[in-house]
């Protein structure tokens, strides 16, 4: 269940002893300015537009008029922490826009520099457009030639890891250019690259 609404919340407070209470006398004026936000999980989003002041005589309770008000309101400065949420998820759109960027670079380096035991998940079209996924891991690199062996299945939805009971085939093997690999990356033919991966991965498994 999502905890959301608007709630007000006193944001400033000033004190001004040079103003006359009209049904007192006494100089004991409290102006107190509030800000309107929206929340969710109780945690600030953003502000609503517009702000509001309440007036009080600290000695009599009596509330009043004065030009004093639109002085202490365009004063007031809507809060930063009334901004807490659109901070949150601007972090958070920047960490993933970020992440995506680093993927992207250390795939191409990868790419560039194929390691033995590098894994590949590609991506395969069929004349309809629609994609299938398998893996590939690298076994032998001679010069500009990189061997690998293929997984035992094909998956129909984008997958970042074996099946339970996936398996690399050591009798399929296929012999790629290191130059096509390069050319797979910008063709997005390649998803992935796995590198340094536990040793209790299911990449490990071959048979």
């Amino acid at each position: 269940m999502l905890i959301y609404g608007k709630r007000k919340i006193r944001i400033k407070k000033y004190d001004d002893f040079h103003i006359q209470c009209e049904n007192c006398s006494a100089c004991k004026q409290r102006f107190s300015v509030y800000q309107a936000y929206y929340h969710l999980f109780f945690i600030p989003i953003y502000p609503a537009s517009q702000k509001s002041i309440k007036t009080i005589c600290l000695n009599c309770k009596d509330s009043f008029n004065e030009q004093k008000v639109l002085h202490y309101l365009a004063k007031t400065k809507t809060p930063f922490y009334l901004y807490t949420g659109l901070i949150l998820f601007a972090s958070l759109f920047i960490s993933v826009i970020y992440s995506n960027i680093n993927t992207q670079n250390k795939k191409q380096e990868y790419a560039e520099n194929p390691k033995v035991n590098d894994v590949y998940l590609m991506n395969k079209k069929d004349e309809d457009d629609n994609s299938s996924y398998f893996f590939v891991k690298i076994k032998r690199i001679s010069g500009d030639t990189v061997e690998v062996i293929h997984n035992a299945y094909e998956y129909s939805r984008f997958i970042s890891k074996f099946d339970t009971a996936d398996y690399f085939d050591k009798s399929e093997r296929s012999l790629f250019l290191k130059s096509e690999l390069k050319a797979y990356i910008h063709d997005r033919k390649i998803t992935s690259i796995k590198r340094d991966y536990e040793k209790t991965s299911r990449f490990n498994v071959e048979k």
